[in-house]
């Protein structure tokens, strides 16, 4: 068994889903999810609260249940996230050393828990194509939606995403992640352009009010609302675009990466974090254009 502990948002869970998939699938051993870190985030003041957010999708997994946990208890988890010199000990737990690819991962062998965010695209590069097919969706989209959905589909889309929130509202999260600025959606909006005159524009975001004053972009360009508690819906439309300019969100990178054809382009912006001491460059993508989101 492949235990892998979700914490986190949508985008966090995709992460982790995405990495215990492919370990899964590397040992042929089944994939349990464990949900119990959003009880303890519920509690906490100093959060953005989360809850389990993958049941919308195709996932090849289920979540645990009292017997699978009995033998996993919590407070392990609590120990290791505390005292780093610990996690070698604690066996067959295995903690992320750092938040860069860990190549540890390769050599693990079953029973194990996966305690980390897993944030890059290594750890499941070869199950890719499984995993895109993973994050379909179990229901069609809704009526608005499926009208969405074809222009989404349409030459020439470009979907915009906006995030704003808890990076504004709580000073954890912006010291940790802070903003794109305003410049730097214009210099992406401006290099769209340049090699697309014909693109249009779907906007998401979680402060579209900020987004429809500040954004230069005319009558023509859609903004996505109505989602905010289907966010897999954003998701979806977001994902079937033809080109991205992403926030410094993993659910902006989740949208980007599903979208993947030969003929796309994405605009991301660098440095990924606002603070200096978490190197994202295991996060990023060759394939995609960095310009500076300041």
């Amino acid at each position: 068994m492949v235990l892998v502990r979700l914490t986190g948002g949508l985008g966090n869970q995709m992460f982790q889903y995405a990495a215990g998939r492919a370990l899964a699938d590397r040992l042929d051993a089944e994939l349990v999810l464990d949900t119990r870190a959003f009880d303890h985030m519920l509690a906490r003041q100093d959060y953005t609260r989360r809850s389990y957010a993958l049941s919308p999708f195709r996932l090849r997994a289920r979540l645990a249940s009292a017997a699978d946990l009995k033998d996993w208890p919590v407070w392990i988890v609590e120990i290791g996230l505390r005292l780093r010199l610990l996690r070698p000990l604690i066996r067959p737990w295995y903690f992320q050393s750092g938040i860069g690819y860990d190549p540890g991962v390769t050599r693990l062998q079953e029973p194990v828990c996966l305690v980390g965010y897993w944030q890059s695209e290594r750890y499941f590069l070869d199950s890719a194509a499984a995993i895109r097919a993973d994050f379909g969706l179990l229901q069609a989209l809704s009526a608005a939606n499926q009208q969405l959905l074809d222009l989404a589909r349409s030459a020439n889309s470009v979907g915009l995403h906006v995030r704003r929130g808890d990076f504004v509202s709580l000073a954890d999260a912006a010291q940790v992640h802070g903003l794109c600025s305003i410049d730097y959606y214009r210099r992406a909006i401006s290099l769209i352009r340049d090699r697309r005159p014909e693109c249009h524009f779907l906007i998401f975001s979680d402060d579209p009010e900020w987004a429809r004053a500040e954004l230069p972009l005319d009558s023509s360009a859609v903004f996505v609302t109505g989602n905010e508690q289907q966010p897999e819906q954003d998701l979806a439309l977001m994902s079937a675009c033809r080109h991205h300019i992403i926030a410094n969100s993993s659910f902006s990178w989740w949208a980007a990466w599903l979208g993947y054809s030969p003929e796309q382009r994405v605009i991301a912006p660098t440095p990924w974090y606002a603070s200096a001491k978490l190197d994202a460059r295991d996060l990023a993508l060759a394939r995609w254009q960095y310009i500076s989101r300041v």
